[in-house]
């Protein structure tokens, strides 16, 4: 496994692809916390407003020895919860963007985290970096005025698409970077 990847590699472009993917249920998409990299005191995260009042949270965790990837089926499964929703979006939105700064990124379980099996759901997002280094996404989400009770047992945006400001991301990243003739 690769060097832990700083927060600040990670999350400016997680908050980005965020804010691009215009997703219905997620408003004031923001980063939180102070650490430079994971495992500190004040970890660091995105965080999004959902429609429902809760908080969905995308924050920089040291990789569990046990980490691993996920299957499709069980990905489906988590998104029952907030959590296993706000990681398949990330993962598609990965998917739909592709950035440079990336090589991989996968689903991934851990023991004892996880919804609905606990162990066995998805409730991390592992990226790798062109350099090598690695970030561990995890997804935990704070309820709102409602608890749980509030909180959609399905996806509440079945329907969403993924917008074309994310599938332009690659080119226009190049396009910013490339050098006049």
């Amino acid at each position: 496994m690769g060097k832990p990847m700083p927060n600040k590699q990670i999350l400016p472009v997680m908050e980005r692809l965020l804010r691009l993917a215009e997703h219905p249920d997620y408003t004031n998409v923001a980063c939180y916390g102070a650490d430079s990299m994971p495992g500190g005191q004040s970890p660091a995260g995105v965080k999004a407003l959902a429609l429902s009042g809760s908080t969905s949270l995308l924050w920089c965790a040291v990789v569990p020895a046990d980490a691993r990837p996920v299957s499709g089926e069980l990905a489906e499964e988590a998104m029952v919860c907030m959590p296993g929703r706000t990681l398949r979006l990330a993962h598609r939105l990965l998917d739909a963007a592709r950035p440079d700064e990336f090589v991989s990124w996968e689903l991934c379980a851990a023991s004892g985290v996880g919804w609905p099996r606990h162990g066995e759901s998805p409730s991390a997002i592992r990226v790798t970096g062109s350099d090598g280094s690695v970030a561990y996404l995890r997804a935990t989400a704070a309820s709102g005025p409602r608890g749980a009770a509030g909180e959609p047992k399905e996806d509440p945006c079945p329907d969403y698409q993924i917008p074309q400001g994310v599938l332009e991301w690659h080119h226009s990243r190049n396009a910013a970077v490339a050098v006049p003739a």
